[in-house]
């Protein structure tokens, strides 16, 4: 059931969310004869890094109150014998302030050594990189002065050494992964394959080619070349087999198929997800976005991508996999442009489409108030969206608030989301999202949301 959302984000600051750094914070939790006791620990394996430590007052916090926080440390070791670092930025998602870049600043804890800590909510996800700057004059996220280019030069670092956690971008870039001590994760979750050969920053869109082979094969994984006949050019799809197939299983459709296959491992999780029974035996259908521009240009209108599924490509799976003709059983699911263009899917095509996954939606784009409010029956919807991401929040609630005691307000669920827009949680809430629409026999099947 959807209710107006009483989930507490940050207050939001500039274009993103206020990063709540806390000086001298590592400082003064560690003395400097302990500094290097820590960094060994951190190095063997045996502390868990980022450093964490909770907030004493929120140890008995419910949901009905604000979120419990956190302090979250992480740590810049400077290699012996370079030029030494002069500055270092942490780029995690959405946190980046680039009217108030201090905020993200790491600060010098002694030579060599800096730190910087966070105060989040305890179940935080996000993917991050740090860049340090070495050499003389200002650091280039402070020589820039434009929002998006000062991101991209607080971006060209790389991941943090001390953190075992990668992960992959939409580009296909390497990034570590911080998870608070209460962030739910997906066991199932296969280990990320980015291009860790890739250089420059992570965050943008796709940038690699859409043909490139995935960096593991899968023996159930197929590509398949396709003339869009609606958007008149090629499209790669992909179509995932299940490993205990079958006739009538349900059928999900991904958009930006491409990062999800050559950079995520997904068909490696949906096998782990199916073998352990918490997800039903399903087909995946990820559908290629191609550039930046052609996905600007098809996902967020229901003339582009979405007419395409509906009069091209659902007939096409049907017709040549063995999977189910029924809307309820049918789930198209996206991030971003992706997830407006699975809301468009089941309000264009509801006899088609019954189940949407929207991730982070862009409803700042297109008010889907009126159409959700018309929500065909037999349809039901899961929008999540990131604390972080103001703007596509801030939209999310006011379509839910608009919907408020309707009859259709029952058949869209909301979760809130720690995070920003990120594929650090895109890719674990799918597949928990997943097995919530079509549950495996070892999971009690619930109401669909």
């Amino acid at each position: 059931m959807s209710t107006r959302p009483t989930f507490r984000r940050p207050e939001p600051r500039g274009s993103g969310a206020a990063t709540p750094r806390v000086p001298g914070f590592f400082s003064s939790r560690v003395a400097a004869g302990g500094i290097d006791a820590v960094l060994d620990a951190l190095r063997s394996g045996q502390l868990p890094y980022p450093l964490v430590d909770r907030r004493p007052s929120d140890a008995e916090a419910t949901e009905d109150d604000a979120p419990a926080q956190a302090y979250v440390t992480f740590l810049w070791v400077d290699t012996p014998g370079e030029d030494p670092v002069r500055s270092v930025i942490l780029s995690a998602n959405a946190l980046v302030d680039h009217e108030q870049l201090e905020a993200c600043e790491f600060e010098p804890v002694r030579e060599g050594l800096w730190a910087i800590t966070l105060q989040v909510p305890t179940d935080w996800v996000a993917s991050y990189r740090i860049t340090p700057h070495r050499g003389a004059g200002p650091a280039p996220w402070r020589t820039e002065t434009e929002r998006r280019a000062i991101r991209l030069a607080a971006d060209t670092g790389g991941t943090d050494p001390l953190n075992p956690h990668v992960s992959a971008s939409m580009n296909g870039a390497p990034v570590s992964v911080v998870y608070g001590p209460d962030a739910k994760r997906n066991e199932h979750l296969a280990p990320a394959t980015p291009d860790r050969q890739r250089t420059g920053p992570a965050i943008g869109g796709w940038g690699g080619a859409a043909d490139a082979e995935p960096a593991v094969e899968h023996p159930r994984l197929s590509r398949h070349v396709l003339w869009d006949e609606n958007c008149a050019r090629e499209r790669n799809l992909w179509m995932y087999r299940p490993p205990h197939g079958g006739q009538d299983s349900p059928l999900v459709i991904v958009h930006d198929g491409a990062t999800w296959v050559n950079y995520l491992n997904i068909a490696a999780s949906l096998d782990a997800a199916i073998n352990a029974g918490t997800l039903a035996p399903l087909h995946v259908m990820f559908v290629d976005s191609t550039t930046v521009q052609i996905r600007s240009a098809e996902l967020p209108v229901a003339s582009g991508t979405t007419a395409s599924l509906a009069t091209q490509f659902l007939p096409w799976a049907r017709e040549f996999f063995p999977v189910s003709a029924l809307p309820e059983h049918t789930l198209v699911t996206g991030s971003s442009f992706g997830g407006l263009a699975a809301l468009l899917a089941v309000t264009e095509h509801p006899q088609l489409f019954g189940r949407a996954l929207a991730q982070s939606p862009s409803l700042w784009h297109t008010d889907l108030s009126s159409a959700l409010g018309d929500l065909a029956p037999q349809v039901h919807v899961t929008i999540q969206a990131g604390c972080y991401e103001t703007e596509i929040f801030t939209s999310c609630e006011q379509v839910l608030e608009a919907l408020a005691g309707s009859e259709s307000a029952r058949r869209i669920g909301f979760e809130p989301i720690s995070g920003g827009h990120d594929w650090a949680w895109w890719a674990p809430r799918l597949l928990t999202g997943l097995s919530r629409f079509f549950p495996g026999e070892a999971r009690e099947p619930g109401r669909l949301r």
